[in-house]
Formats: C-alpha cells, sequence, structure tokens
C-alpha cells in the first residue's frame, strides 16, 4: 500500500470512531433531556454551553488544535445536541 492510501486507512478509521463516539454522546444527551425534562428543567442552558466550548478551547491547547477550531468543533456538536433535546420538549 502507498503512503497516502495508509494514511487514507488511519483516517478512515478515526472518522469510524470519531462517529461512534458522537453517537454515544447524542445517546447520554438525549437521556439529559428527558431528566431535564421530568425535573422541570429548561432544555438548553446558555451558560453550560460557554461552559463546555471553554473546555473544547482547553482541551485543543493539548493538542495540534487551535482555539478557533475548537470552537467550530464545540459548536457543531452543541447545535445537534440542541436540536436532538428540543424534540423532547416539543
Amino acid at each position: 500500500m502507498t503512503e497516502t492510501k495508509e494514511l487514507r486507512e488511519m483516517i478512515k478509521s478515526i472518522d469510524q470512531e470519531i462517529i461512534e463516539l458522537i453517537a454515544t454522546r447524542m445517546e447520554i444527551a438525549d437521556e439529559l433531556a428527558l431528566a431535564k425534562k421530568s425535573s422541570s428543567q429548561e432544555f438548553w442552558d446558555v451558560k453550560v454551553e460557554k461552559e463546555i466550548i471553554e473546555r473544547y478551547k482547553k482541551l485543543c491547547e493539548e493538542v495540534a488544535l487551535s482555539e478557533e477550531e475548537a470552537e467550530k468543533i464545540a459548536v457543531l456538536i452543541l447545535s445537534i445536541s440542541r436540536e436532538r433535546q428540543r424534540h423532547f420538549f416539543e
């Protein structure tokens, strides 16, 4: 296998792991939405959202990602999570 094919295979494997982890995160977020609904909490907390974005930025300090990239990743994941949680409250 050529070097580019090997690298692409590595990326493919990592992509699979990323999708599995995001799916697990979303399942837990669904459970969180149900818990919030049953305790009469709002489905979304902007303060918590900001804390999560900051956590992503800190985590990315330890790897080769910029704060801007970390924020983009967090915002995307949170956007998906917010839409999924909203459905439990409609």
